[in-house]
């Protein structure tokens, strides 16, 4: 490889190995090799979509349960389909537009 020698390959593997390679040498190595460097985040089942859409079916569970705690407290209660409807709504209006907080466990 163009400007590396031996022994800085062998310590990248190592490193790599013990995952403490950094991205930095990641990208020189691919530089060097003539390559591009690149890295993603892959589910470990199904797409992408699908963990979008159960974070945010998640959270919306989380909202709509607190709403409807205070709301059979006034004796305002839903029945379980208007619940599982104001669920559907938040998970595609969190979907649309997600907070800052998607991520976050609260």
């Amino acid at each position: 490889m163009v400007g590396r020698t031996r022994a800085n390959i062998s310590a990248a593997e190592r490193s790599e190995q013990n995952d403490r390679i950094t991205l930095q040498t990641m990208h020189k190595l691919a530089e060097a090799m003539g390559c591009k460097f690149v890295y993603a985040i892959v589910p470990q089942q199904g797409s992408i979509e699908d963990v979008l859409q159960r974070r945010a079916r998640e959270k919306a569970h989380k909202i709509v349960s607190r709403a409807s705690t205070h709301m059979a407290l006034e004796k305002q209660s839903l029945t379980l389909d208007q619940i599982e409807d104001q669920i559907e709504r938040m998970a595609l209006e969190l979907l649309r537009d997600p907070p800052s907080d998607f991520w976050e466990n609260k």
